[in-house]
């Protein structure tokens, strides 16, 4: 069958040549920094999620610490869900032809190109693909205990990826009952129950860590919401983005049989298409929202007629490689010609950051202090030092707060550094004396601080208070455990 499709296999050549070319020349972004971070430092589990794209990153450093390395995961995870979209259209009787360019047409889209951009939900994506295949199969084929297991291992890996897996796993349990009814039950029963450990690690690592998942994803990430009809028409507009305009509109003019699959897809996606609709009133929805659902957005291409999943193959290619081409003309233009963008300093830390590194072995400090996570986890990753976010009111990258006690710096001479001009509010209330100093790198201005005599009391009052208030007030109908924060700094 793949030899029919010479032509396509070759443009799908291409586009991985492209997608390796921008996984060369992409800077290694702060989220990845900080999930490298998380490796660095393994855990049980992390601030912002469950623990799975560090453990992933953890393993893959034993082959080589490198973060070009560690895409690598995301380009396998590109075909895993293209043969997952095959398999699961065979299981239930697309014609293989069908089934085939089903997944080319996955694999040739713009969201395949943008996965390496989302690196933990690349983790989720992988999981979740391969732990619906397993569950799939177990409820239609006669080895249901093996694949059944296996189901639970990876739909319980998937959970520890990010909490978005509960909605999937929510489909798939009402889609098994609704359609397999008796037969879906010893299924159920061993998937959950394999789940129901995974599940119980991460609520054991939350009742240990100041229920960190939960008081982010739950309460600090939404505090402040409010309604926003943009954030609506976006969320239709990502779902065209991803299904692609002459996508949608095929979809549109083909009539859907109400098959086994069909009923599977809608289960699916009915169900978080409803969820996220209603999320969207307040919150906007980004690609990696919807990305664990994506395999099966491209399912829905397998009830097409071939002849319009050819020409979907070649629209979606051509827009592809208008992407490939935007994206790598941006990561090729010289810096220089960006000078007058507001985050210029941005753009020279991540594309310099061996320079910046020069820049702090002037200061003899064993640890310096930023007041951004990304810039903190970017230069602790290159410099091979500790760089700790301090001076840092946001909801997100709150990791150094559990790596580093502030009052391990009380009355000491800490540095300071900054992409942009620092608060100097900020400095009078915390250090006794301050001394600003600043350096040009390829034209962008950076600031570092010397603060003498650092006063703890000050700070906490002027940020922990505020942290302790917004990131670890835990809800009283929420079990009391261990809390790193709160035994450091109020008890």
């Amino acid at each position: 069958m793949i030899q029919i499709y010479k032509k396509e296999i070759r443009v799908l050549g291409a586009i991985l040549a492209l997608k390796l070319l921008i996984l060369l020349l992409l800077p290694l972004t702060g989220d990845e920094a900080y999930f490298i971070k998380w490796a660095d430092n393994l855990s049980m589990g992390y601030y912002d999620h469950p623990p799975m794209v560090g453990w992933v990153i953890y393993l893959m450093s034993f082959v080589a610490d490198s973060h070009l390395f560690f895409r690598l995961f995301a380009v396998v995870t590109t075909f895993v869900t293209a043969f997952v979209i095959y398999k699961i259209a065979l299981l239930y009787g697309v014609e293989e032809k069908k089934a085939l360019l089903s997944s080319f047409i996955f694999l040739a889209s713009p969201t395949d190109l943008l996965l390496m951009l989302m690196t933990n939900d690349v983790a989720l994506l992988f999981f979740s693909s391969l732990g619906t295949l397993f569950l799939l199969y177990s409820l239609e084929k006669k080895e249901w205990l093996r694949y059944a297991l296996l189901a639970g291992i990876f739909l319980g890996a998937a959970f520890l990826s990010k909490y978005f897996a509960v909605f999937l796993m929510l489909s798939l349990l009402l889609f098994s009952i609704a359609f397999y009814r008796i037969k879906a039950i010893k299924t159920v029963l061993v998937v959950s129950a394999i789940v129901s450990l995974f599940i119980a690690q991460n609520l054991y690592f939350n009742y240990n860590s100041c229920w960190n998942n939960i008081l982010f994803n739950f309460f600090a990430r939404t505090n402040g919401s409010i309604y926003n009809i943009g954030s609506v028409l976006g969320y239709f507009g990502l779902i065209l983005y991803i299904l692609t305009p002459w996508g949608a509109y095929y979809l549109f003019k083909t009539e859907f049989e109400k098959t086994t699959l069909f009923k599977l897809l809608l289960s699916i996606l009915g169900i978080v298409f409803f969820i996220f609709l209603i999320v969207s009133l307040k919150n906007h929805i980004g690609l990696h929202w919807l990305l664990i659902f994506v395999p099966y957005l491209f399912l829905l291409f397998s009830y097409l007629k071939s002849e319009k999943q050819l020409k979907l193959f070649r629209f979606n290619a051509y827009f592809t490689f208008a992407h490939a081409v935007i994206v790598i003309v941006a990561l090729a233009l010289p810096t220089s010609l960006l000078k007058e963008h507001k985050k210029y300093s941005d753009i020279v830390m991540y594309t310099q950051p061996e320079a910046l590194c020069s820049e702090l072995e002037k200061f003899n400090d064993e640890r310096i202090f930023t007041n951004s996570y990304s810039a903190a986890a970017l230069l602790s990753h290159y410099c091979q030092r500790d760089v700790t976010a301090l001076f840092n009111n946001s909801k997100y990258g709150r990791f150094d707060d559990k790596l580093f006690d502030v009052r391990d710096i009380a009355g000491s001479d800490i540095t300071l550094f900054h992409k942009r001009e620092i608060n100097e509010k900020e400095l009078k209330e915390s250090c006794s004396s301050y001394k600003i100093d600043s350096f040009e790198l390829e034209s962008a201005t950076f600031y570092s601080t010397k603060c003498i005599d650092f006063d703890y009391e000050a700070y906490k009052k002027s940020h922990l208070d505020y942290q302790h208030k917004q990131f670890y007030n835990i809800p009283s109908w929420l079990p009391k455990g261990e809390c790193y924060f709160k035994d450091r700094y109020y008890r």
